[in-house]
């Protein structure tokens, strides 16, 4: 193509035919430019599918993160729940006194749960400057909402909880007034105790019964039931997203 414009380039000169070969010369430019147009033209369509492929990808990502998530909701409810009633069982009744003493200082309420949300997808969207590149308005917003508000809080409420846990776990199991067991419900049967079985239960009884201990227990359960609200709230919140992002993507 090349030696075909050079050969009729060389005629119109030859000929003397300037106007001409003027007006050859104005249509090969124009040529190549349309030709660079249609070039970057393709270039840019490319990049713009890379481009939506890439936040695909990252919106399939966060929905398996999000739908982690609300496992991990479900879990804390299930223990939320558990813990609450095994509360409510020493606050309204003197049943648990017939447990042994072990199984009686389970329902004191000293365990807290961590935080294991995952945010990794969205904080590579965050760094790539693509978190406002997910969708509609609506979605970005949701997004946004549920990583910096709902996960926030989430994260707060835990941190609050084994805060206060923590002073509770002290007073159950470094109290000077009656000698417990391990906190990890390891089997230290095999270790000595100073104290018989049943003089433990005896102290661990009035322990609960003490103006100290059913505060500890009657802070845990309120707090609890508090925790257990909003992790069904941030839980539906979380379910609400999965479905918004999946019609996104099937809308794709």
């Amino acid at each position: 193509m090349i030696k075909l414009f050079r050969k009729i380039r060389l005629k119109l000169l030859s000929e003397n035919k300037l106007s001409k070969y003027l007006v050859y010369a104005i249509g090969e430019i124009v040529l190549v430019v349309i030709g660079i147009l249609i070039a970057l033209q393709i270039n840019n369509w490319n990049e713009t599918k890379k481009s939506e492929k890439r936040i695909t990808g990252y919106m399939e990502n966060l929905v398996d993160d999000i739908k982690s998530d609300v496992k991990e909701f479900n879990e804390n409810i299930k223990y939320y729940q558990y813990d609450i009633e095994q509360n409510k069982r020493i606050i309204t009744s003197d049943d648990y006194k017939l447990l042994g003493v072990d199984s009686i200082v389970k329902l004191t309420g000293y365990l807290y749960l961590i935080d294991r949300t995952t945010r990794q997808t969205y904080e590579k969207i965050k760094n790539e400057g693509v978190i406002e590149s997910l969708g509609s308005e609506k979605i970005n917003k949701a997004v946004s909402d549920y990583y910096n508000l709902d996960i926030i809080y989430y994260q707060n409420m835990l941190k609050w909880d084994k805060e206060e846990t923590s002073e509770s776990l002290n007073f159950w199991f470094y109290n000077k007034d009656y000698e417990s067991s391990s906190t990890r419900n390891y089997n230290t049967n095999a270790l000595p105790f100073l104290t018989s079985s049943e003089k433990r239960k005896t102290d661990l009884i009035t322990l609960i019964e003490s103006v100290e201990g059913r505060n500890h227990i009657r802070n845990n359960l309120i707090r609890k039931k508090h925790l257990l609200k909003k992790v069904r709230e941030i839980k539906q919140a979380a379910k609400s997203l999965i479905e918004e992002l999946t019609l996104e993507l099937n809308e794709r």
